[in-house]
């Protein structure tokens, strides 16, 4: 009986183990790649802001991801981009559409609404990478 009651008991603690060990995995993961994410998009966002051409563009449609990171909400932003004009060529480069996620601050939300323009920058090489300046809008 001694023997039996052990093999139960050291049951009752692997499995013990094992759920709690579980339980790390299921919360610890997720949050982990959650971060992995948003350092890997604030990363390419803070390039962009250094190195891209700046432009204008008109929101043409703005929802919410779902997402919200310090109280600031990612938003998924259509955008029409008007490149600047090139030296040595006449008139401006043709508009392109662009749709970006981007945390937008609470503060700025009535500055990005649809039918509103807002400062850029773009990747010239891949318009489709497009950051919204805030801190040419005023926000830090």
């Amino acid at each position: 009986m001694d023997d039996h009651g052990s093999l139960i008991a050291g049951g009752t603690i692997v499995f013990t183990l094992l759920i709690i060990v579980f339980s790390l995995v299921v919360t610890v993961v997720p949050i982990v790649l959650v971060f992995r994410y948003i350092a890997k998009m604030n990363g390419a966002n803070q390039q962009l802001l250094m190195t891209g051409v700046p432009a204008q563009a008109r929101v043409v449609q703005m929802g919410p991801t779902g997402m919200t990171i310090n109280g600031a909400p990612q938003m998924n932003l259509v955008l029409e981009v008007y490149p600047p004009p090139t030296p040595g060529y006449r008139g401006s480069p043709a508009a392109f559409t662009a749709t970006v996620q981007a945390l937008v601050p609470v503060y700025a939300m009535g500055r990005v609404q649809p039918g509103a323009t807002v400062p850029v920058r773009f990747n010239p090489g891949m318009p489709s990478q497009v950051a919204v300046d805030f801190r040419a809008m005023g926000f830090a």
